[in-house]
């Protein structure tokens, strides 16, 4: 498998998070604040992360799924 299949970086429409990358080898997405901080966030599939691209609020989308349901390390 090629990396671009691999590492799927999305630039979202957010007033608060400016893009999501998912890494599909290992299931850890980071999310890219428009304030240029950065999280981690393990074990999350492929479909969350489809579901989170395709939701209208990516913020909302982050608080009443992902928040709660995932760990979330801040990487910067």
């Amino acid at each position: 498998m090629r990396a671009a299949e691999l590492i799927n970086e999305k630039q979202v429409l957010s007033a608060w998070i400016s893009d999501l990358t998912y890494n599909r080898a290992n299931r850890i997405l980071t999310m890219r604040l428009s304030n240029g901080k950065s999280y981690s966030i393990p074990n999350v599939s492929r479909s969350v992360f489809e579901r989170w691209i395709k939701s209208p609020s990516k913020g909302f989308f982050f608080h009443n799924i992902i928040k709660d349901n995932y760990q979330i390390t801040r990487i910067n």
